[in-house]
């Protein structure tokens, strides 16, 4: 999968990643759409120690739920 990855203070780099494996009870989302915010922006410039580089940032997401998990409910496996 493609992802905008950051690697160091003001650095980024856009590259193929492992695309997840899901475990029993999850489901792999088609991300369509991310969004950054105030705090992904704080580790781009440096200022926030939790965000540690590489780290793929944004947890923002919009996306589509593959046919074969739409049966799953919250407390479902597949």
């Amino acid at each position: 999968m493609k992802a905008l990855v950051y690697t160091n203070t003001l650095e980024l780099q856009y590259r193929d990643e492992p695309k997840p494996t899901p475990v029993s009870g999850e489901a792999l989302v088609q991300i369509e759409a991310v969004g950054i915010c105030g705090s992904d922006m704080h580790a781009y410039h440096g200022h926030d120690a939790r965000r540690v580089p590489p780290l793929i940032l944004g947890h923002e997401a919009v996306g589509v739920v593959p046919v074969s998990y739409t049966h799953l409910r919250a407390h479902e496996t597949p």
